[in-house]
């Protein structure tokens, strides 16, 4: 169940990169905490760009955001925003607990970081999200020596570390089998429903996201719009 108050809010927004044409523009769009929401759209429209610029890696090109009380995406609190790229953000020639461990740091003191010592809590949580994604054999193994279904579950593991209240996700689903993709996506449900947080998730399947999502949104023709529920939609002629 969402929250009345949007943590996150777009008003009249640009999106795209300095110097050239935005990618998207004039978008008006609001999350809430405890939902998921799926972005579908055709390749190049800009769905990673749009979920980059809400992470704060890519500047917006106009209009306003408010975010978490915050008017500037980068001012939102240390680890609140979570964001699980495409190419996943893992250090291959470490193990599944040290890349699980580093979504605990962002809730670490400054001298836990720097002499690299975890608690016992962040090691606790570390094996309870190994656990979670069905890795607990696999905790002591490296990166590099996973399949891509199993590092994708290593990104997620590492984001319920985290614990953050925004997470956003690039395809995280994508070229998993039927049983690690529902693994996954249970996770992804639970720190929504369960804890609380906000998932945008976006996906090439809008027929998965109709199932996992609380809405969905398309991105087409350099905007975004929500998706009608099937019930609502008109027969075709």
């Amino acid at each position: 169940m969402s929250e009345s108050t949007p943590i996150l809010t777009l008003s009249q927004v640009s999106i795209g990169f300095p110097g050239e044409l935005p990618l998207l523009t004039g978008i008006d769009f609001e999350a809430y905490a405890g939902e998921v929401i799926g972005l579908v759209g055709v390749s190049g429209i800009g769905k990673t760009t749009f979920l980059r610029t809400l992470a704060g890696q890519v500047p917006l090109m106009a209009g306003d955001v408010e975010i978490f009380g915050f008017d500037d995406i980068r001012s939102a609190p240390r680890g609140s925003i979570g964001y699980i790229p495409q190419r996943l953000g893992l250090v291959h020639h470490r193990t599944v607990g040290y890349n699980v461990l580093m979504g605990a740091l962002p809730r670490a003191s400054r001298w836990q970081t720097l002499l690299a010592l975890p608690s016992s809590e962040m090691r606790q949580a570390t094996r309870a999200a190994v656990a979670a994604v069905d890795l607990e054999d696999k905790i002591l193994e490296p990166i590099s020596q996973l399949s891509g279904g199993q590092q994708r579950r290593v990104a997620v593991a590492r984001s319920l570390v985290q614990c953050p209240r925004l997470l956003l996700a690039d395809e995280c689903l994508g070229e998993l089998d039927i049983t690690t993709s529902e693994v996954v996506a249970e996770q992804l449900i639970h720190l929504a429903h369960e804890q609380g947080a906000c998932v945008i998730l976006v996906d090439h399947s809008p027929v998965r996201l109709k199932v996992l999502c609380d809405r969905v949104f398309e991105l087409r023709q350099g905007t975004i719009r929500e998706d009608e529920p099937d019930h609502l939609r008109l027969p075709m002629a």
